[in-house]
C-alpha cells in the first residue's frame, strides 16, 4: 500500500517557491510619526512648589541636534518663554532688542509661515531652542486673490479641510454665529480658541455635541465654513491633534537667506495642541524651565544578531536534514557492524524474538527536483516576471493567501507529522489508514496525516485572518513568532526537495541570483524611480502619508497592508526601541545559499556513508589534498559543511554590517554568494576535488544508489558512480573511495 507522504514537493504550488527566492533583505518598515525628542519640564509655581513632568516631541529636519538621553553629555537647561505679543506667530522678522532671549527656549503656535522661518526668527532673538505647537488658528488662512476691495471678509477664508485637519464623525458640533468672532480674519484665536478647546465647561463643542466629544481625543474643534440653512450658526468638527514633521523651508526664504549666518541652527521641535495648552498654564503659574533630549534608542539592536543567528540555524539544520536519508544509512550500517562484532547474528535475534535488522534500501522520495543549468535560467525569467507582475498589479492579498496555504503544508509535514507520530506511539494510540484515494500520489491517509493537517491549516488559517484584520500585524507576538516558524518550515521543506548535484549548477544558479539581486535593489531605482525588490518586499512601499494613516488605518488604497512587509521573511522585532520596527531577512538569502550549504552536507554525509561501508568509521578527510602548514586541518581534514556555514555566517554578517552603515535595505546575495561559493570552491581547489565537485561528486551517486536502488539512481540522473561491488549473495561489499577513507585505515 502506497501512503500519502506529507512532504511532498507538488504539494507546495511552484510559484510560492519562486517566491521564496526574490524577497531580499528588505529596510525596515515605516510607522506613523513618532515623536523622537523628550522633555523634562519644571514648573517653579508662585507658592515655591515645584512640579516636573515630561512632554514627547517631534524633531524638526532642520536646524541643530539634542543630546541622546542615556548618554554622559547633559542637556542644557532653558528658560522657556512666549513670542513676542506684537509678533505671537514670528512670520515676520523681529527687531533684535536689548531684550535678547539667550538661554531660553521659545513657544511658538504653529500657522501663518513655516516651520523653518519661525525657528529662524526665533534664532535672531537669541533663544537657543524653539517649540512650535499645535494650535487651531494654524488651520485657518486667507485668500484674497479674489477680493475685489482689498480687505478681508469671511468670503476669502480659506477653511481646514476635512479629513485631513477633522473628522466629523469624531465629534460635530453647532456653534452660535454670534458666540464666534473671525475679525481679524481668518480667525480670532484670543476670543474662539478658550470656545473651541478645552475640556472644560465653557468649550461650547462639548456643549453643542450630541455626545459631548466623547469619540473626539483632542476636545477641541474647527470650524468647517458650512453654515446651517438659516445662515445663523457655524457647524465644528473634532480637530486632529497628532505629531507632525517639521520639514525644511523650500521657498524663497532660501533663496535669499543662502549664507551660514542665515540658517537656523537652533533646535527645533513640534508638540501638539494639548501640550502646547499645558505649557501655556504652567507658565502663567510661574517659571518654566526645559531639558530636551533625544530620546534614547540603542546603536545596535540585539534583535540584529538575534536574525542573524536564526537564519545561521535555519540555514544549517535544513541543510543538515536534506542529507538525513544518508545518515540514517549510515547508522544501519553501523548498527549491523556492531552487532557482528558481538556475534549478534539475526538468527540469534529471532530465536530470542527480537526483530531482525533490515538490510533492505530505504523508502524513495517521492518527489525531487535536481537542479540544472536550464533550471537556473528559469529561475531568472520566473522570479523577475513575478517581481514585476506584482510590482505593477499590487496583488499583495493573494501572495499572503498562497503562502499562508503552503506554510499550513509545510508545518504539517516538518513539525506536527513526526510530533504526533512520535507522541501516539509514546502514548500506544493505533495510526489507523482512515480511508484510502485512488490517486498515485496520495493512497492511505493515516490518523497523524489528518491530525497534523488540521493543526497546520487551523494555525496558517488564524495567521491569515490576523495578517487582513490588523494594521500592524507584526505587532502581535502570536503573528510574528508563527510567522518564523513557518519561514522554518518552509526552508527545511525547500531543502529536501530542490537539491544541486554538482558545482556548475550551482555556479550558475548563485552568480545568477547575485546580480539579479543587485539589480532589483539597487539599478531598478535608477529605472522606475524606486527599488522594485524594496517596493515588493514592503507591499508598495510605506504609506505616503504616514499621519494620514494614523488616522484612517482602513483606509484601503494607502494604508490597509500597505508597508507591511510580505510574509516570505524571518522578523524579529527591534527590541527596546521606542520607535518600533522590525530586523527582516527574506527566505530567499537563506534558500538560495541554502542550496549550496545542502549540497555540501550531502557530499559529507555520502562520504562518510560509504567510508563506513569501506570498514571505517565514517570520519572524512581527504588524501589527495597537498601538504598544506598554515591551513591543512581546514583545508584537508574535516568536510565542507561546516566551513561554509561559517562563511554563511560570515556573510551574513557583512550584510548586517552594510545594513547598519549605510543605513539602507541592502541586497544579502551580494555578501552571501561570493563567501559561500568561494569557501566551496577554495575548500575543493585545494583538496582537489574541484573536478569531481563540478560534474558531480561520485559519491552521491553512489549514495543515492545504496539508499534507494538502481531505479531511483537511474531516474534521477545518477549514472556515473563509483563501482558498486557485490558479494555472491547479492549484497554490496565495500566500496574504496580514496577521499572517504578514515586516517587510520
Amino acid at each position: 500500500m502506497k501512503t500519502m507522504r506529507v512532504a511532498s514537493a507538488l504539494s507546495i504550488p511552484y510559484q510560492t517557491l519562486v517566491l521564496l527566492l526574490v524577497v531580499a533583505l528588505s529596510s525596515r518598515r515605516c510607522h506613523a510619526i513618532t515623536p523622537t525628542v523628550e522633555m523634562d519640564v519644571e514648573v517653579g509655581r508662585k507658592s515655591r512648589n515645584l512640579s516636573k513632568y515630561s512632554l514627547l516631541a517631534s524633531q524638526a529636519f532642520f536646524g541643530g541636534v539634542l543630546p541622546m538621553r542615556g548618554l554622559e553629555t547633559e542637556a542644557p537647561v532653558w528658560r522657556l518663554v512666549r513670542s513676542p505679543a506684537d509678533n505671537v506667530d514670528l512670520c515676520t522678522q523681529p527687531r533684535v532688542s536689548a531684550d535678547n532671549k539667550e538661554g531660553t527656549i521659545m513657544l511658538v503656535p504653529r500657522g501663518t509661515c513655516t516651520f523653518e522661518r519661525k525657528a529662524y526668527h526665533a534664532q535672531l532673538l537669541g533663544a537657543n531652542a524653539v517649540i512650535v505647537y499645535g494650535s487651531l488658528e494654524g488651520h485657518y488662512s486667507l485668500n484674497m486673490s479674489t477680493s475685489a476691495s482689498g480687505l478681508p471678509s469671511e468670503k476669502d477664508i480659506v477653511w481646514p479641510v476635512s479629513l485631513d485637519d477633522y473628522d466629523c464623525k469624531k465629534g460635530r458640533a453647532v456653534i452660535p454665529k454670534e458666540a464666534i468672532q473671525l475679525d481679524p480674519f481668518p480667525y480670532n484665536a484670543g476670543h474662539n480658541n478658550p470656545l473651541l478647546a478645552g475640556n472644560t465647561s465653557d468649550n461650547l463643542c462639548i456643549q453643542n455635541s450630541a455626545d459631548s466629544l466623547a469619540s473626539c481625543p483632542s476636545k477641541a474643534c474647527l470650524l468647517t465654513g458650512v453654515r446651517t440653512s438659516d445662515k445663523k450658526d457655524y457647524e465644528a468638527c473634532c480637530a486632529w491633534d497628532l505629531y507632525i514633521w517639521l520639514y525644511a523651508d523650500l521657498s524663497a526664504f532660501h533663496s535669499v537667506n543662502t549664507t551660514r549666518e542665515m540658517h537656523v541652527d537652533i533646535p527645533a521641535m513640534y508638540v501638539t495642541l494639548q501640550e502646547g495648552a499645558q505649557l501655556i498654564q504652567d507658565l502663567q503659574l510661574g517659571t518654566v524651565t526645559v531639558a530636551a533630549y533625544e530620546r534614547w534608542r540603542p546603536a545596535y539592536n540585539p534583535s540584529s544578531a538575534m536574525i542573524w543567528l536564526l537564519a545561521v540555524a535555519v540555514a544549517a539544520i535544513a541543510a543538515h536534514l536534506s542529507a538525513a536519508d544518508y545518515h540514517a544509512k549510515r547508522e544501519n550500517v553501523l548498527l549491523a557492524k556492531t552487532r557482528g562484532d558481538r556475534g549478534d547474528t539475526s538468527e540469534g535475534r529471532e530465536q530470542q524474538g527480537q526483530p531482525q535488522q533490515s538490510s533492505s534500501q530505504l523508502a524513495q522520495p517521492e518527489e525531487t527536483l535536481e537542479l540544472n543549468a536550464y533550471h537556473a535560467m528559469g529561475f531568472l525569467v520566473m522570479a523577475s516576471t513575478s517581481l514585476l507582475v506584482l510590482f505593477y498589479f499590487k496583488i499583495f492579498g493573494f501572495v499572503k493567501v498562497m503562502y499562508a496555504f503552503g506554510c499550513s503544508k509545510a508545518v504539517s509535514a516538518v513539525l506536527f507529522t513526526p510530533l504526533l507520530s512520535k507522541a501516539m506511539k509514546h502514548f500506544s494510540i493505533p495510526n489507523t489508514a482512515l480511508w484510502r484515494i485512488e490517486w498515485e500520489d496520495i493512497g492511505e491517509i493515516y490518523l497523524v496525516d489528518v491530525l497534523a493537517h488540521v493543526i497546520g491549516y487551523s494555525l496558517g488559517l488564524t495567521w491569515l485572518i490576523i495578517a487582513f484584520a490588523h494594521y500592524h500585524p507584526e505587532t502581535i507576538t502570536f503573528f510574528w513568532v508563527m510567522q518564523d516558524i513557518f519561514g522554518a518550515c518552509m526552508c527545511v521543506l525547500f531543502l529536501q526537495v530542490v537539491k544541486l548535484n554538482n558545482i556548475r549548477v550551482a555556479v550558475i544558479l548563485l552568480v545568477i541570483a547575485f546580480f539579479y539581486d543587485i539589480f532589483f535593489v539597487f539599478i531598478t531605482p535608477l529605472i522606475f524611480k524606486k527599488s522594485v525588490m524594496l517596493d515588493v518586499a514592503t507591499s508598495g512601499g510605506p504609506p505616503p502619508d504616514p499621519a494620514w494613516c494614523e488616522k484612517y488605518p482602513d483606509d484601503p488604497e494607502n494604508c490597509r497592508q500597505r508597508g507591511n512587509p510580505l510574509p516570505m521573511l524571518f522578523t524579529i522585532p527591534r527590541i527596546g526601541d521606542y520607535q518600533g520596527g522590525q530586523n527582516l531577512l527574506g527566505l530567499g538569502d537563506v534558500v538560495v545559499p541554502g542550496l549550496l550549504i545542502s549540497f555540501a552536507a550531502r557530499f559529507d554525509a555520502a562520504k562518510s556513508l560509504l567510508g563506513v561501508m569501506n570498514g571505517g568509521n565514517g570520519s572524512v578527510s581527504s588524501y589527495s589534498c597537498p601538504e598544506q602548514r598554515v591551513c591543512g586541518s581546514v583545508c584537508c581534514n574535516g568536510g565542507y559543511f561546516i566551513p561554509v556555514v561559517i562563511a554563511y555566517a560570515v556573510g551574513l554578517l557583512m550584510a548586517n554590517a552594510a545594513v547598519y552603515l549605510m543605513e539602507m535595505g541592502q541586497p544579502a546575495l551580494l555578501y552571501l554568494v561570493p563567501c559561500c561559493l568561494g569557501m566551496v570552491l577554495f575548500i575543493g581547489w585545494r583538496r582537489r576535488e574541484l573536478s569531481d565537485l563540478w560534474v558531480g561528486p561520485r559519491c552521491i551517486k553512489s549514495a543515492d544508489i545504496i539508499c534507494y536502488g538502481e531505479d531511483y539512481a537511474s531516474r534521477s540522473g545518477s549514472q556515473s558512480h563509483a563501482p558498486l561491488p557485490q558479494n555472491g549473495e547479492g549484497e554490496m561489499q565495500a566500496i574504496s573511495v580514496p577521499s572517504a577513507l578514515d586516517n587510520d585505515q
